[in-house]
C-alpha cells in the first residue's frame, strides 16, 4: 500500500503513486514563487474589502 497515493481499482496502471505523482526540481520554486504571489493578492483583496466596510455596520442596540 505504500506507494499508492490513490489506488484507481479497474485499472491498476492508473493509480497514483508516490513516484509518479513527484515533481522535478524546477516545479517547487515556482510553485512557491506562485503561492507567494497568489498569498499576496489575496491579503490585498482582503484588505481592500475589508476597507470598504469599515465602519458601515453598528452593533444591536437592545
Amino acid at each position: 500500500m505504500y506507494p499508492y497515493i490513490l489506488i484507481y481499482t479497474t485499472a491498476p496502471t492508473f493509480s497514483l503513486t508516490v513516484f509518479n505523482a513527484a515533481t522535478d526540481s524546477y516545479e517547487l520554486p515556482t510553485g512557491f514563487a506562485w503561492f507567494g504571489v497568489g498569498f499576496v493578492l489575496l491579503l490585498a483583496c482582503q484588505l481592500y474589502v475589508y476597507s470598504l466596510f469599515w465602519g458601515k455596520t453598528r452593533p444591536d442596540v437592545h
